[in-house]
């Protein structure tokens, strides 16, 4: 139901573009059920979801995990929160929507060193360096809630933060 009525918004704003042929594919756009649209044409809420969705699922991360972490580091609030601003910078210098720390993209990324407007701006990279380490903590690990307390301080513990992330309800979204 809820990607009926994304898409309907969409076609309301005018964002929608041509519909799919088999085998069609570029990066720079987004799969909206049997539409492509073009990323740069779609809101960061519509991105930010359509990216969790994507790399939560190639990673492995269940999606309300992947959800939880966006909602306490950035209050992300679903497809559908307009004013949602992803270019955020925590004191701590944590970078964009999931809140990657620029050493942390460069480890993820085999120790390329990744721009920092990348990982601020990027929305799609973003998510999945999150995805892509939220991954690699659970295979070392195997407990969710030592994997968040570990993305949130960088070591593994339990804190109110893996809590929160952990007990995250999705109809928050």
């Amino acid at each position: 139901m809820r990607n009926h009525h994304l898409f309907l918004v969409l076609i309301i704003l005018g964002i929608l573009s041509v519909p799919i042929r088999h085998g069609f594919s570029n990066k720079n756009y987004s799969d909206l059920g049997f539409y492509r649209v073009k990323k740069e044409n779609l809101p960061p809420c519509v991105q930010m979801y359509t990216s969790i969705e994507k790399h939560s699922k190639k990673y492995g991360i269940p999606i309300r995990y992947a959800l939880g972490i966006a909602y306490v580091e950035s209050r992300y609030c679903g497809p559908l929160q307009w004013d949602y601003k992803s270019d955020v910078v925590s004191s701590a210098g944590a970078l964009g929507p999931m809140q990657i720390m620029p050493s942390t993209a460069d480890l993820m990324w085999d120790n390329k060193k990744v721009p920092r407007d990348k990982i601020l701006n990027d929305i799609d990279f973003n998510v999945e360096t999150s995805m892509k380490l939220l991954s690699k903590l659970y295979k070392k690990y195997g407990d969710w809630k030592i994997v968040f307390g570990c993305y949130n301080t960088g070591r593994p513990c339990i804190n109110s933060y893996s809590e929160k992330v952990y007990n995250f309800k999705t109809n928050k979204i």
